[in-house]
């Protein structure tokens, strides 16, 4: 059974500490992650699907946020609609968050918002949907990253395979880092603490001309290596650097990827 005391949130201000005290309350919270329910015991009376151009989520509070209604998109994918959910909630719960409504676009609920407050709401979001605890148990035993790692927690934990990937390889403990594009153009990188080099790629550059995630088709359990140099700039200082590089790729809708990188480190 779900629990919520609120009291026990009430000094806390920083995302990552909010979602922690939910978590601690709930030791046996059930994946995926019930957030509808978490939303209606911290006071959220509604939360019902809009459709609207431009409209991702929204949060209604009263005056002294102890009630309010989440609004979230019906034309967006399950996985997203939940994310809009738990970021709308850490709008009601965050303490800083003083104002009694937000309307949220896609900008806004995704890794690209500048806002500050948006950044605490999509942390607070991927805290709670992804519980570090949990994310780690389950990537341990996994060992070396793979994409079938994040296909399979992006399934148990009903999360988009983006955000997935980004916390996977956030909390990961090897050496591994994922590139996002479009059309064979990077849109992002992510890279764990332990992927120590520095790519040679980043937003709006073409993929590397050699490597095979330039394919428009591609079995993403089907690891290739190329020379290193295609994905690695050259440091500065000239030290040395992997001699090859490792990678997966995940071909999507609408000519968006995923590549997985990784590599042994010296």
């Amino acid at each position: 059974m779900v629990q919520l005391d609120l009291i026990e949130l009430a000094d806390l201000v920083r995302p990552e500490q909010v979602a922690a005290e939910i978590l601690r309350q709930n030791p046996q919270l059930p994946i995926p992650v019930p957030i509808e329910e978490l939303a209606r015991l911290a006071g959220i009376s509604k939360i019902e699907a809009f459709s609207s151009v431009g409209f991702e989520g929204a949060l209604v509070a009263n005056a002294n946020k102890s009630e309010g209604a989440i609004f979230f998109s019906s034309l967006s994918p399950r996985p997203r609609q939940r994310f809009t959910i738990g970021h709308e909630l850490g709008h009601f719960l965050l303490p800083w968050h003083r104002q009694t409504s937000f309307q949220c676009t896609a900008e806004d609920i995704s890794s690209r918002s500048k806002k500050d407050w948006e950044i605490q709401a999509n942390q607070f979001s991927a805290e709670l949907l992804t519980p570090e605890p949990l994310v780690r148990r389950l990537l341990r035993p996994l060992k070396e990253p793979e994409l079938a790692h994040i296909l399979q927690l992006h399934n148990e934990f009903a999360t988009s395979f983006e955000m997935t990937a980004r916390r996977v390889v956030e909390l990961n403990d090897y050496a591994c880092a994922v590139v996002f594009s479009k059309n064979n153009v990077v849109r992002y990188t992510i890279r764990s603490e332990f992927f120590t080099e520095w790519l040679s790629v980043r937003k709006g550059d073409r993929l590397p001309a050699q490597s095979p995630s330039r394919n428009s088709v591609s079995d993403p359990a089907e690891w290739h290596e190329i020379e290193a140099y295609w994905w690695l700039a050259e440091p500065k200082d000239h030290t040395s650097q992997p001699e090859t590089i490792h990678e997966q790729t995940l071909v999507q809708d609408n000519g968006h990827k995923a590549t997985l990188l990784t590599y042994e480190p010296d």
